[in-house]
């Protein structure tokens, strides 16, 4: 096998602090709307609000892959609601007609895959964050600032890194999406399980290869892109935190 795995390893890389990120966030944008409001519901309505257009893209995306798939959509609803007595909140909700595991897993996939396209289409057509990677890839310092000035120069950056804050925060599966891809996830490890008991680690042709590369570097270079930009946003959010809390606690 010729082929390199590094994109795997990356996009693995990518995800496990992009899920610390995002609650990390959503714990601090919750304590300082709370702490500017002194209301729970106002401040759930504030923490909603500026993660609005990622609340849409996420329900959109179940909307569309389910309408694709075939799979009567009941209703689609945005707002955020409280689930009974628990502390858990649902920013938004797609209701589905009953359907298969397989279909299932996609239709809870489809808002990771939606949030990921939208994310690459703003940085590579809107900020242009192609010539930053090719550098950073390459060691190159001046490519690489220049990549970043040319960013900036950009009409309303900062509108356009904001959208992708947005997107970022709400496009990962939620514990309902995850309910519906475990089983699938959970008989394809059963799957591997037995044909590496019962033959071994069978030869991974390289057209499987590529195709594999092709996607987790698609989706790692999303996700780079998703914590350059949330470092950005935790910092602003924490230091507006760190003011609040000294002028409110002394």
């Amino acid at each position: 096998m010729n082929s390199s795995w590094t994109p795997l390893i990356v996009l693995a890389v990518t995800l496990l602090p992009l899920l610390w990120v995002k609650q990390w966030i959503t714990r601090l944008l919750q304590e300082l709307s709370l702490r500017w409001v002194g209301y729970p519901d106002v401040a759930l309505v504030v923490y909603f609000t500026l993660v609005l257009p990622g609340v849409v893209i996420h329900e959109l995306s179940h909307w569309l892959v389910a309408s694709l798939l075939g799979v009567r959509v009941r209703k689609l609803s945005l707002g955020p609601v409280r689930k009974g007595r628990s502390r858990q909140v649902s920013l938004g909700s797609v209701q589905v007609g009953k359907v298969d595991p397989v279909r299932a897993s996609l239709i809870g996939l489809a808002p990771l895959l939606g949030g990921t396209a939208a994310i690459l289409l703003i940085g590579t057509f809107v900020l242009g964050v192609g010539n930053v990677s090719g550098a950073m890839a390459t060691w190159e310092i001046d490519g690489l600032v220049a990549g970043l000035q040319q960013v900036a120069r950009v009409p309303d950056v900062w509108l356009w890194l904001y959208l992708i804050f947005a997107i970022s925060n709400a496009m990962l599966p939620s514990q309902s999406d995850m309910a519906a891809i475990r089983p699938v996830l959970i008989f394809l490890g059963i799957v591997a399980a037995i044909v590496l008991i019962a033959g071994g680690v069978p030869a991974v042709p390289e057209e499987v290869v590529r195709g594999v590369n092709a996607v987790a570097g698609y989706l790692a270079t999303a996700f780079a892109l998703t914590l350059a930009v949330d470092g950005l946003f935790v910092a602003v959010i924490w230091l507006l935190l760190w003011v609040t809390r000294q002028i409110q606690d002394r």
